[in-house]
């Protein structure tokens, strides 16, 4: 991942020009007010009957139903955001699992972002697909002969669920390669701030810098190399640390409003009951 300097000052004078509070522990106060509603959010969004989400959901009703994918994702992203503004002085971790966050959210908003249902129907079973094989290489080097009978089982419910759906090869996703995060980090980051697209992307790769180490990427955003050698000496800028937050929950509150809208968007051709 590499990040530019020219959209790493991007970062910082956007983040200079939303600070309103003089205190940026009030920031992160209300941050964390706001990250606590979005959770309730998060479990009050009920899929209704005989919409699209349900329809989705109808085809994997023997298995793990996508919209509980979603919402778990979502939960995730809330949960990391929140170790990461305990009220301590922000630390290296606070980025790795902003980083980790941001991850979820974007992962969140690629499973539904196709409106067509036989993408999203697609991306459900590939995300199952992806998962499994990741457990199986992890399997792999755990022990060298694993069971592999869930593997067959997937298998066999992958050709269950695509072979109705008109267009949908379930070869097409058992022999997928998994997509880059990057990837579906980018495409997110489009998606949940159409005014600035790649702030989103950047944070997280600034995110990664710092979690990782990468001076001149720190320094770019306001942490310091004496933050990134020997934090517990040099605290790292409360002030950036909350424009960091900021971001993350924001974008998390704007891709829940969009998991809201998937969960109750009816078919287009359904006619209102009388």
């Amino acid at each position: 991942m590499e990040i530019d300097e020219e959209e790493l000052g991007r970062i910082s004078a956007f983040f200079e020009a939303r600070i309103q509070e003089p205190d940026p522990q009030d920031h992160v106060r209300v941050a964390r007010a706001r990250l606590e509603a979005v959770g309730e959010l998060i479990d009050s969004v009920k899929v209704i009957p005989g919409g699209r989400a349900s329809a989705v959901d109808h085809c994997f009703e023997e298995t793990f139903l996508p919209s509980d994918m979603v919402r778990t994702q979502l939960r995730l992203a809330q949960h990391y955001i929140g170790s990461a503004c305990d009220g301590r002085t922000p630390a290296l971790t606070s980025f790795v699992v902003l980083r980790v966050a941001i991850e979820c959210i974007a992962t969140a908003h690629w499973l539904i972002a196709d409106p067509s249902h036989r993408v999203r129907v697609e991306r459900f079973l590939k995300r199952m697909w992806w998962d499994t094989q990741s457990a199986v290489d992890m399997a792999v080097v755990a022990n060298a002969n694993p069971d592999l009978s869930a593997v067959y089982d997937l298998e066999e419910t992958i050709h269950e669920i695509a072979e109705p759906i008109k267009g949908l090869d379930p070869e097409k996703v058992t022999t997928s390669k998994r997509v880059a995060l990057s990837g579906i980090v980018r495409e997110a980051s489009r998606a949940v701030r159409p005014s600035y697209p790649t702030l989103m992307e950047s944070c997280w790769m600034a995110c990664a810098g710092v979690s990782h180490g990468n001076v001149p990427i720190s320094a770019g955003i306001g942490v310091g190399p004496h933050s990134v050698r020997n934090p517990s000496e040099h605290p790292i800028s409360m002030s950036v640390y909350a424009n960091f937050l900021e971001m993350a929950v924001t974008d998390l509150e704007t891709t829940v409003a969009f998991f809201l809208r998937y969960a109750t968007e009816e078919h287009q051709n359904q006619r209102p009951m009388v």
